[in-house]
Order: structure tokens, then sequence, then C-alpha cells
């Protein structure tokens, strides 16, 4: 009996919580998008790095090379 007892009342805080959690949804896709973004910023600055590394290094190789 203490069991569903304890079971039904958290089940009851566990759905009025819900109501405290205004714009949540909101929340947590603005943040989802976000994260999104910073990740396509920080993947695409690195691969832009490291093409800028091997045209500079490109370029020192035809500079070897004409000497």
């Amino acid at each position: 009996m203490h069991l569903t007892k304890y079971l039904l009342l958290a089940a009851l805080a566990l759905g009025s919580a819900s109501v405290y959690a205004e714009g949540g949804a909101e929340r947590s896709r603005q943040f989802w998008q976000a994260f999104r973004e910073d990740q396509q910023r920080l993947h695409s600055d690195k691969q832009q790095a490291m093409a800028e590394r091997e045209r500079k290094a490109q370029e020192k190789a035809r500079e070897v090379a004409k000497d």
C-alpha cells in the first residue's frame, strides 16, 4: 500500500513540474540551434585553417623547388 502511494505522489510531482517549465521547449530548441551553429563554426574554422596550412606548405615547396 505504501509503495503505490509513493508512486502516485511521484507521478503527480513529475506531472506538475511541467507547469513550472514555462517556455521550456523554446529554450531547449534555442539551445540546440545555438549548439549546432557553434559546432559548425568551430569545425569550419578547423577545415579552413587546415586548408590554409596546406596552401602555405605547397607555396614553400614551390619556393624550394625554384631554388
